[in-house]
């Protein structure tokens, strides 16, 4: 893998085609997530409902699914789009926002990855652990615990081998596996947790360049280095009396810089290979 030359084609890409990223998400994030692909130079698209769902993915260049406020409108609309996305070959993100806390989100979570359509999943380790032991044990939506290293690089290798799908697992430290490889991916700032949607941002971030990239390891790979980047640069930008409020003002600021000045990320790059 030619790792920064990747990288500088998928940015250039992504800068010069736009693609579109149908997100069929949770109406808590879904402003966040739009603003995000945006500055990123993707164009977002944010349409639920099942009769127009297949329509929209057919159109679109990557597609995103949120689980963050499921029902069951969201649902046939997931399936559906999720099914036209397979037949196009269009890349799937999914975003199991609190598996770990409800069955049914668990139970759909696991029927979407069990169909052969989804592409990479983007989620926290709490997430993660629950689809991999197909077990819903948690409260909330947050992660509220950390994995040692070698016990998330075998997580995500361990569920990538189950879903025969990537599984991009992000924290304090972020971790991403395809099944064979399996890396660790150091970035971001300890102010993500005290904000809405940097998770659902950073799986908009990922399906932008899943959607523009050659391979999807590859690209969701710098999705995440994207964000981490981005994060480290807003929280530069603060002053003292700042907290998480312009923090996610800034990060939008840092998501738009890093990707039109790329540079910023070659100087960076420091992803971990493990086995």
């Amino acid at each position: 893998m030619n790792m920064k030359g990747d990288f500088k084609q998928i940015i250039e890409d992504l800068q010069s085609t736009k693609p579109v990223l149908h997100h069929i998400t949770n109406y808590v994030t879904a402003d966040d997530c739009a603003g995000a692909a945006l500055a990123v130079g993707a164009s977002p698209v944010m349409a639920d409902a099942p009769e127009e769902a297949a329509e929209i993915t057919a159109g679109s260049d990557a597609l995103v699914l949120n689980l963050g406020t499921l029902n069951e409108s969201h649902m046939e609309a997931m399936e559906q789009a999720a099914a036209t996305a397979s037949e196009g070959i269009i890349p799937v993100i999914l975003d199991p926002v609190g598996v770990m806390s409800s069955n049914m989100r668990l139970e759909f979570a696991i029927k979407l990855l069990e169909s052969g359509n989804i592409t990479v999943v983007r989620g926290n380790y709490s997430e993660c652990k629950a689809l991999l032991e197909q077990e819903a044990d948690g409260r909330g939506v947050d992660s509220v615990t950390a994995p040692s290293q070698g016990e998330a690089l075998k997580l995500v290798k361990d569920a990538a081998q189950q879903y025969h799908c990537i599984f991009a697992m992000t924290g304090a430290v972020d971790y991403i596996s395809d099944g064979k490889r399996a890396l660790m991916i150091n970035g971001g700032h300890p102010l993500m947790e005290r904000i809405v949607g940097a998770g659902c941002m950073t799986t908009s971030i990922v399906a932008a360049c899943v959607a523009v990239a050659g391979e999807a390891m590859t690209g969701a790979m710098l999705g995440l280095i994207i964000m981490g980047q981005a994060a480290e640069l807003a929280a530069g930008l603060l002053e003292k009396k700042d907290g998480p409020g312009m923090f996610k003002i800034r990060l939008i600021d840092g998501l738009y810089h890093v990707v039109t000045k790329w540079n910023l990320i070659m100087d960076n790059l420091n992803p971990e290979k493990a086995n």
